[in-house]
C-alpha cells in the first residue's frame, strides 16, 4: 500500500504545485498517510528538486498537446492569449484523470460551454466547439459492436463558410447569418460525414 501511496504523492508534486508548495513548506505534515519513512524522505528531497520543473514542463506540454491535436478549430478561433487562459482555468478546477486525447478534449469542451456568460466572449464560439465535440463523440474509440449515434450541431452562422475559414489557419470575421442544424454520422468504414437536415 505504500508504494501506491508514494507514487500517488510523486505524480501530485509534478501535477499540482499548492501541494508542491505545501511539501516544501510543512514538510512531512503535507504528506499523505502511508508512506513510509524512506519514502516521506524522498517525496520531500523531490519537492525541493530544480529537476521537477522540468518534469512539470513535460507533463503540461503533454496535456496541451492533447486539446492542440485534438481541438483545432476551437483553437484558431481562440487565439494563443484566450487559449492558454482557458486552458489555465480548466487544469485549475479540473486534474487529469485520463491519458486519453478524446476524454481531455471532451471535458474542455464542457468547460468552455459551461462558462457560457463568464468565459470568453468570442463570435461563433458556442458553433465551433459544439461541432468539434460531436465530430469526437463521432470518432472516438468504441467496443466492438457499440455504434455512433447521429450527431447534431445547430449553426447560427453559415457552417460551410465558417469551418473552411478556420481549417485553413484564419479567424473568421463577417460569417454570414444561416440558422441551420447539421448531422453527423460515422459510416461503416469509419469515415465521419455531415449534412444540412434543417435551414
Amino acid at each position: 500500500m505504500t508504494q501506491v501511496a508514494f507514487q500517488s504523492a510523486l505524480a501530485r508534486l509534478v501535477t499540482d504545485l499548492d501541494f508542491r508548495a505545501d511539501v516544501r513548506g510543512r514538510g512531512r505534515a503535507a504528506l499523505p498517510e502511508g508512506v513510509s519513512e524512506v519514502e516521506s524522505e524522498r517525496l520531500l528531497a523531490a519537492a525541493g528538486d530544480r529537476g521537477l520543473d522540468a518534469a512539470r514542463t513535460i507533463y503540461k506540454g503533454f496535456r496541451l498537446s492533447k486539446l492542440l491535436l485534438t481541438l483545432p478549430l476551437t483553437n484558431t478561433l481562440l487565439g494563443p492569449e484566450r487559449m492558454t487562459a482557458e486552458v489555465s482555468a480548466f487544469w485549475e478546477g479540473r486534474p487529469p484523470v485520463s491519458f486519453y486525447y478524446v476524454e481531455e478534449a471532451l471535458a474542455f469542451c464542457e468547460h468552455l460551454l459551461g462558462r457560457a456568460g463568464a468565459g470568453p466572449r468570442v463570435p461563433y464560439l458556442r458553433e465551433v466547439v459544439c461541432y468539434e465535440r460531436a465530430s469526437l463523440v463521432l470518432e472516438r474509440a468504441r467496443l466492438a459492436g457499440e455504434r455512433a449515434g447521429e450527431q447534431r450541431v445547430e449553426f447560427r452562422h453559415d457552417p460551410a463558410a465558417l469551418l473552411s475559414t478556420l481549417a485553413a489557419g484564419r479567424r473568421p470575421r463577417k460569417v454570414p447569418a444561416a440558422r441551420c442544424v447539421i448531422a453527423g454520422r460515422l459510416s461503416r468504414r469509419g469515415a465521419v460525414s455531415w449534412r444540412v437536415v434543417e435551414g
